[in-house]
């Protein structure tokens, strides 16, 4: 499955970005528009034509990812195309995990949908609240960000939202991912963009527009997939 995440706070990058992984697929297209507090998703089949697409205007980060059909459903629908949410978590994925059935029955059994995305936001969300059924009001996203990706098995790139703050988090083990020192993030790599290293959770900064590294987490990847 060819898949791609980008991600820009201008609109301009967020459109060159997009030219540039579309190539991974068209099938289906999506933007994350994030504000100060709140998110506005739009999903869609095929490309996405920026000349009649309408920004949200009080958005101030743009997140986007595109995607190939999968071999087990080649029809598109609202709720197997990424990104995939959960109370407080939203995320956008390129790789194939290996283990998301065994997770599935162990944090969130409940969930219908059978793309492996989909658990990554709902172990999320069971640490999450976990935690607050202990008494915790204010999570850390970081702690559970690093529980989860080591839950995993198989490749990821991820974008992360962590929707109580809009805080915004990448991490990768396998999968290919890129980053500038201007707060954007790329699939495929551009001029300007470094590849972000496995196994490592950075955040946006906001206020500098560059991506700290704010944590670190145990993963068993012998090779990077494309």
């Amino acid at each position: 499955v060819m898949c791609a995440i980008f991600g820009s706070f201008d609109t301009s990058m967020f459109e060159v970005l997009y030219e540039a992984n579309k190539k991974r697929g068209n099938f289906a297209s999506s933007i994350i528009s994030l504000s100060d507090d709140d998110q506005f998703v739009r999903k869609k089949q095929g490309d996405i034509d920026f000349d009649k697409h309408t920004y949200e205007p009080s958005a101030n980060y743009f997140l986007g990812h595109v995607q190939a059909p999968t071999s087990a459903k080649r029809t598109w629908e609202y709720d197997t195309s990424h990104p995939f949410e959960s109370l407080s978590w939203m995320v956008s994925h390129n790789g194939v995990l290996t283990n998301h059935k065994k997770l599935k029955s162990q944090y969130c059994s409940f969930i219908e949908n059978k793309v492996d995305t989909a658990v990554i936001a709902n172990t999320l969300e069971y640490f999450t609240q976990k935690k607050h059924s202990r008494g915790v009001i204010t999570v850390n996203p970081v702690s559970i960000i690093k529980k989860t990706l080591e839950t995993l098995a198989g490749t990821f790139a991820l974008s992360i939202v962590f929707c109580d703050t809009n805080e915004v988090f990448l991490a990768r083990s396998g999968s290919i991912l890129h980053h500038n020192t201007k707060g954007s993030y790329s699939t495929m790599a551009g001029t300007g963009f470094k590849e972000l290293p496995e196994g490592v959770i950075v955040k946006l900064n906001t206020k500098t527009s560059r991506w700290n590294k704010v944590g670190k987490f145990k993963h068993d990847s012998p090779f990077s997939f494309i």
